[in-house]
């Protein structure tokens, strides 16, 4: 084998990087009258499905004047797209979570009834 020596003098100690904060201060959106969640996505160039997730919204096709929406955040990044053959329970073990928890995070009101494509947050 090859063996290498390192002087001390040849190691060059750097200082310590700035601290960087984890997540971006979350944007929120006020849902006005006429609005949809896609007229809103397209406004933060996202789709209807990230914000679906990122707000936990059940149906995405049920929202209202006043309502305040997350349009940004590091939820947005802890989403799980269903794949074909998931169940809730295999979803939940992968992400070390209980199905239980993913269901109310997400508001499933049956946590059988999944289809492949569907987002969850976790």
């Amino acid at each position: 084998g090859i063996l290498s020596w390192i002087s001390k003098g040849d190691i060059e100690l750097l200082p310590d990087a700035a601290t960087v904060p984890d997540k971006q201060p979350e944007a929120t959106h006020v849902v006005q009258y006429g609005e949809t969640l896609s007229s809103i996505a397209y406004q933060y160039g996202t789709d209807y499905q990230t914000l679906a997730a990122l707000n936990g919204l059940a149906n995405p096709n049920l929202i209202y004047s006043g309502q305040v929406l997350k349009v940004n955040g590091s939820a947005a990044s802890n989403v799980y797209t269903v794949q074909y053959g998931d169940n809730l329970s295999s979803i939940a073990t992968k992400l070390g979570t209980t199905y239980q928890a993913l269901a109310a995070l997400n508001g499933l009101a049956n946590p059988n009834l999944i289809y492949p494509g569907q987002t969850l947050s976790y």
